[in-house]
């Protein structure tokens, strides 16, 4: 039998993930913080003001299906807990994250007091568009680890 040969050094590379740089969190909770005052100041029956709702609800939306599919994404393989932070989560400010359902409570807010929609119509729609659909992917994620992981 042979000797082994001598191991090479194995390299690891760093994590390369970080968080949001400060004037991209600052510039969203500017932005946020318009919206609002928007929401407080402007007067109701307002088109283009409806329009910026839905548009600021859409937007929204899509960054809070793109904040869970990217943490679903880093933890392939592993189940992420229900109550509590995933296991992996190298950012300590994630922009996606951060304010994605903000955006979409302020949009339907703004939305529903220019087009006086009542609140029985506008909840629901924050529910199905911020909750269900991350809390569904959240759901089909575990599903589809646990199904692949060996049966002991």
């Amino acid at each position: 039998m042979e000797p082994l040969q001598p191991m090479r050094p194995v390299d690891v590379q760093r994590d390369e993930r970080e968080s949001a740089p400060h004037w991209k969190v600052w510039g969203a909770r500017i932005l946020l913080v318009g919206l609002v005052l928007t929401a407080v100041l402007v007067e109701d029956g307002q088109s283009w003001l409806a329009v910026a709702g839905v548009c600021t609800a859409a937007i929204g939306a899509a960054l809070t299906v793109a904040s869970t599919r990217r943490t679903m994404r880093e933890n392939a393989g592993r189940r992420i807990p229900w109550l509590g932070r995933p296991p992996i989560e190298p950012r300590q400010v994630d922009l996606l994250e951060t304010f994605g359902f903000p955006m979409v409570v302020f949009g339907v807010a703004v939305a529903a007091k220019s087009a006086s929609v009542s609140w029985f119509i506008a909840l629901p729609i924050v529910c199905i568009g911020a909750v269900a659909v991350p809390l569904a992917g959240h759901t089909w994620h575990n599903y589809r680890v646990r199904r692949d992981q060996p049966k002991v």
